[in-house]
């Protein structure tokens, strides 16, 4: 259950708004944004809709650079809904053998065919893109997952020890949420070799039950490290017409949810980062309004590490 707190409130840093190319008659902003990461000045942002990397400058209130990171086209608006690649996973690598200072790892959800795509983008050592990036086939290991799990839905993804977790979002009366856990050391021997994702790299698989709202079944919206004892992670309760709300809480390094916390009720979060200062959390979310005419938002907000510092 949430904890029995007021929901936490966040505060718009920026609107997502970029520099389209010219001839590109898309409006000037990211709107389905569903990850971030933050290195450095730079946040880094995917949306399930968009084939380009999404670059803002945390002190620049200027808009967004987009760089390609999957090869095709979707300035066409049939083609946008038809074939877009519904990248929703985005996260941070550390440094491995052939990354120096390790790098973006974008992931497709899976949800159906043209969707099991991601990319690998290196890190320079300002936490800027370095080189171009590489086009990773998640295919083998989606197709076990749809084998155990039925549709599968990946919306987030997390370092976490020596493992890779990724989120897959439950479907209503269909299937549960569910973590896999890929080997860090053969996810960098494939991103080294053939940029392919087998199947025989998933390492454990669990299932997760994290309530409801108003009756409406929780569901993983992203993840994201906090450290080597814990993961951030969202969730939304999605009905028919509308978000009845989302939350976000903390898994420990033996898969046990900690903190549950809910958020106001506006924003439909689909994506987050977060740090460390001193015992309190520091979140970057991103959502998804479904309105595709408003910038998606940058949001801000914090909260100590242990509820027990929020209950009188």
């Amino acid at each position: 259950m949430p904890e029995d707190l007021p929901p936490l409130e966040l505060r718009n840093l920026r609107d997502l708004t970029v520099k389209r190319s010219e001839g590109d008659e898309r409006a000037p902003h990211m709107a389905s944004a569903s990850g971030i990461v933050r290195r450095g000045d730079f946040a880094y942002v995917i949306g399930d809709d968009e084939l380009e990397l999404g670059v803002f400058r945390l002190s620049s209130d200027q808009p967004g650079e987009l760089r390609a990171a999957l090869p095709g086209d979707l300035s066409d608006a049939e083609t946008r809904h038809k074939d877009k690649p519904d990248l929703e996973a985005l996260t941070a690598l550390p440094p491995f053998d052939g990354g120096a200072y390790g790098g973006l790892l974008g992931l497709g959800s899976g949800s159906r065919e043209g969707r099991d795509r991601g990319f690998f983008w290196s890190f320079g050592s300002d936490g800027s893109l370095d080189g171009e990036p590489t086009v990773i086939d998640f295919a083998p290991m989606y197709e076990l997952l749809r084998n155990e799990l039925g549709a599968i839905n990946i919306e987030g993804a997390s370092i976490f020890g020596d493992r890779l977790w990724l989120f897959h979002r439950g479907n209503v009366g269909e299937t549960t949420n569910a973590i896999a856990e890929l080997s860090m050391e053969d996810l960098a021997h494939s991103l080294r070799g053939d940029a392919e994702i087998d199947a025989d790299e998933l390492a454990a698989l669990r299932t997760y039950e994290l309530g409801d709202i108003d009756g409406v079944e929780l569901c993983f919206s992203d993840a994201t490290p906090l450290f080597d004892q814990l993961v951030v992670f969202t969730a939304s309760a999605e009905g028919e017409d509308e978000i009845l709300g989302s939350v976000v809480g903390t898994i420990d390094d033996d898969g046990d949810v900690h903190r549950m916390r809910t958020i106001d009720r506006k924003w439909k979060v689909e994506g987050v980062h977060a740090a460390v200062d001193t015992g309190v959390i520091e979140f970057a979310f991103v959502c998804d309004q479904d309105e595709p005419d408003v910038p998606s938002p940058l949001l801000i907000a914090t909260m100590p590490i242990e509820a027990r510092f929020e209950h009188d």
